[in-house]
């Protein structure tokens, strides 16, 4: 008789990206990405719907997207804690749900590159993630069988990747652009203590957003020639979009490129081919309105950070988007121009995988395999409630390390009010604090009979390792407790089904 050897403790380190996907670990005390079945390090974003039983995940949907565009689901990490659905073959499918698939795809083949089951991970998001969003993405990977040990922000993570290990007094800007997300991040790194002090961006500002400018544009330039809209033809509108994703891509390393997309179109003269040369320069100035954007959101994190921009030292680019000549260029043009430094730049490691990389280091650490770090974050946004006229009343600061708890005295504005409704929410993005998120509301009942004025009541904001939120009400004078575990994807996951229709469906 032989004892069965017990498996070693795996914690995966998940990259979750809009465009793609990467799962690591740490193998030798070093982070390892983990190929997929096609042996490719990177896992397309992408679900194909292939019938009411059977999806596709990855690559294999990705090739569908011209052909079966009404049943393939590109950029879901984009939608995550929004109100919304996809509906396809008379079903409809939250965010939450498609996200779980593509995180049990990465599970697949993980699991069977060890082995064996393996249940526990290090997801990284982006720093500038809401309240709604970070719960949505949790629910996504407890749907797929996952226990998330840490929503990592990927900007921390980026940073663990480089300096992981090394006895460095660093000033850093972690700029990080992926395909649907910006996050600028300040920190302090000093002999393995990470300390953030600012964190700025955007949700809205990535590596589609350049695809579909220049796909715009060149379907635009197709009009003028031939009088004909390929807008209105969602198959041949697909194949510019794909076609101007794969000409961005090719200006990172070239001047000009060209794209040909035979039989796009029929005309009463017949068959029409697109065909179509772009220069870098051109595309330059299709996505110059980024641009601009960025150089704002660079200066105004840097101000908001209160710091002199004669600190900064290092910048870490982070992010498949930070290929494009033109992104590095203002990045560091724009930086040079506020500090007057010679900036370190950190590009030793491919930038598509250095978040997937971190979360690893993280993953190793959580399993004893890596020595362990300290880092202080803070909240990307403030939050608090609305008062009773309407106002947004602050509780936790945007900037505020986490895990923390923050308390304010409230009372009644009405003489006998029974009863008080906590409205919670959080500031809008890119500092816009006139568009708040509600992230969800309770009542704190049984209030004593008195005049208005004279009830106390205690609100506690709470925030967790995963910059989670719990608010709670107490009433200090008869001890009556409402609470919240904020989760703004109630009606992300339809009534539950998810759980039978998500499990159902073969994954291919």
């Amino acid at each position: 008789m032989r004892r069965k050897k017990k498996n070693k403790r795996i914690i995966l380190g998940i990259d979750f990206g809009t465009t793609n996907s990467l799962v690591s670990f740490i193998k030798n005390k070093k982070p390892e990405i983990i190929v997929n079945e096609r042996g490719s390090r990177t896992t397309p974003s992408v679900v194909n719907f292939k019938n009411n039983s059977t999806v596709l995940v990855g690559e294999l949907a990705k090739n569908q997207q011209i052909v079966n565009y009404d049943t393939t689901i590109t950029n879901v990490k984009i939608h995550l804690g929004e109100n919304i659905s996809f509906n396809i073959m008379k079903r409809n499918y939250s965010p939450v749900e498609v996200s779980a698939l593509i995180f049990r795809k990465i599970k697949m083949y993980a699991e069977k590159y060890f082995g064996f089951q393996i249940h526990e991970a290090v997801v990284t998001v982006p720093a500038y993630f809401n309240d709604n969003q970070r719960q949505a993405t949790m629910k996504a990977g407890k749907l797929a069988g996952f226990q998330i040990l840490k929503l990592l922000n990927e900007p921390i993570a980026a940073s663990l990747a480089y300096c992981i290990g090394k006895e460095l007094d660093d000033h850093l800007m972690v700029f990080d652009l992926g395909g649907g997300t910006l996050d600028i991040t300040l920190m302090e790194y000093n002999n393995n203590i990470f300390k953030v002090l600012a964190t700025g961006g955007s949700t809205s500002i990535g590596g589609n957003n350049f695809d579909r400018e220049l796909c715009d544009f060149i379907v635009e330039q197709f009009k003028k020639e031939t009088s004909i809209d390929l807008k209105n033809d969602p198959i041949a509108y697909q194949q510019v979009l794909i076609q101007s994703e794969k000409a961005k891509i090719d200006l990172s390393s070239v001047d000009e490129t060209r794209i040909f997309i035979p039989y796009i179109t029929i005309s009463e003269k017949g068959p029409i081919h697109l065909d179509f040369t772009i220069t870098r320069e051109t595309f330059e100035r299709i996505i110059d309105k980024y641009l601009n954007k960025i150089k704002k959101l660079i200066k105004s994190t840097i101000k908001e950070a209160s710091i002199n921009p004669q600190w900064l030292k290092s910048i870490i680019f982070a992010g498949g988007s930070t290929r494009i000549p033109i992104v590095e260029q203002t990045v560091i043009k724009t930086l040079k121009g506020l500090t007057n430094n010679e900036i370190k730049v950190y590009r030793d490691i491919n930038p598509e995988e250095v978040v997937a990389e971190g979360a690893a280091v993280l993953a190793g650490i959580l399993s004893e395999e890596i020595d362990e770090i300290k880092f202080f974050d803070i909240t990307s946004h403030d939050l608090g409630i609305e008062d009773d006229s309407g106002n947004f009343i602050t509780i936790i600061p945007k900037g505020s390390n986490f895990p923390c708890e923050k308390v304010k005295l409230f009372t009644t504005t009405k003489d006998n009010q029974r009863e008080v409704t906590i409205h919670i929410l959080q500031s809008g993005i890119n500092g816009n604090n006139n568009k708040y998120v509600s992230l969800g509301r309770f009542k704190l009942q049984d209030i004593q009979k008195a005049k208005a004025g004279e009830p106390n009541i205690d609100v506690t904001f709470s925030i967790d390792k995963h910059e989670i939120l719990n608010v709670s009400a107490l009433n200090l004078d008869t001890g009556n407790e409402e609470k919240i575990i904020i989760s703004g994807i109630d009606w992300l996951v339809n009534n539950g089904n998810e759980d039978r229709r998500g499990k159902s469906l073969k994954i291919i």
